[in-house]
């Protein structure tokens, strides 16, 4: 056997039975590595949770007053100011859709933000895949948009409001939202290790975004090509389609959901990509 050979490589003169087992043992510590991955990825995001509402006197009722506030504050102006409607359902019902689906976004991206600069001592301590922290803060805030979604459900029915069927698509449409904003969440966490800034720019961005969403607004009534530009920003349709699939049955503007998709998988990649490409330098910088 040639010294530069790997140990662990089966020689040409193994049998085939050697080799196969010698790959499955291979695939069991994988597989074993990546439970322990995602054991330490859930255990990270309710960590996060517990922290973020411990020495609170509310705790984690502030998952629900934060999105009735914010849906209270933009329905008196919206609703009362300029008179504000949507089509088919109760403009608070609309509002606090688009406002819970949000949050989940808006939320996640900020706690990914300083996932990996705010863990510096975490991370001197153990080894561990970084991208694991990012990840384990956007599932954090998805627990938060569970309780938000339970406020939802109750503000339905006490107006009234029919729902659909198509409304069991709502979980397709997540796991598009949950990758989405976990490649967001890689960018930014990557980013803001290298330039402190990045933090105090996502906040600003995610505002100019949100009045670029059709958060507060119903998009059938604006004219075909600014509804377009609107429903080409990945969150645009993706509020659109939950939306849709909930209270209307069906999907009113199918060909942005091929849209969502593109953006979903274009930005998780690219997250991934930029994130293993910027972690060798958190050690010099942090």
């Amino acid at each position: 056997m040639s010294k530069s050979m790997r140990m662990d490589e089966p020689s040409p003169e193994t049998n085939p039975l050697e080799i196969q087992v010698a790959r499955t043992e291979r695939w069991h510590k994988s597989f074993r590595q990546m439970r322990i991955w995602v054991e330490l990825t859930r255990n990270l995001a309710v960590r996060d949770v517990e922290t973020r509402y411990k020495h609170s006197m509310l705790g984690l009722y502030w998952a629900i007053i934060n999105p009735l506030v914010t849906a209270a504050i933009f329905g008196f102006v919206f609703g009362v100011i300029f008179h504000a409607t949507s089509e088919h359902i109760p403009y608070v019902v609309f509002m606090l859709t688009g406002i819970t689906f949000w949050n989940f976004f808006a939320n996640g991206v900020m706690s990914a933000v300083g996932s990996i600069s705010g863990n510096a001592a975490l991370l001197a301590k153990i080894y561990f895949p970084r991208i694991v922290l990012p990840t384990a803060s956007v599932l954090a805030r998805f627990i938060d948009f569970m309780f938000s979604l339970l406020v939802l459900i109750v503000f339905i029915f006490i107006y009234h409001t029919p729902i659909y069927w198509s409304s069991l698509w709502i979980p397709v449409i997540l796991v598009l939202q949950v990758f989405f904003t976990l490649g967001i969440g890689y960018l930014v966490a990557a980013l803001n290790v290298l330039y402190r800034d990045v933090n105090q720019l996502v906040g600003l961005i995610l505002l100019v975004w949100m009045y670029f969403s059709p958060v507060m607004y119903p998009v059938t009534n604006l004219k075909p090509s600014l509804r377009s530009i609107l429903l080409m920003n990945p969150m645009g349709s993706l509020l659109q389609m939950e939306r849709d699939v909930i209270f209307t049955g069906h999907l009113q503007y199918p060909v942005f959901a091929w849209v969502a998709l593109t953006w979903t998988v274009f930005v998780f990649f690219a997250g991934i990509s930029l994130f293993r490409r910027i972690e060798p330098l958190f050690a010099e910088v942090m």
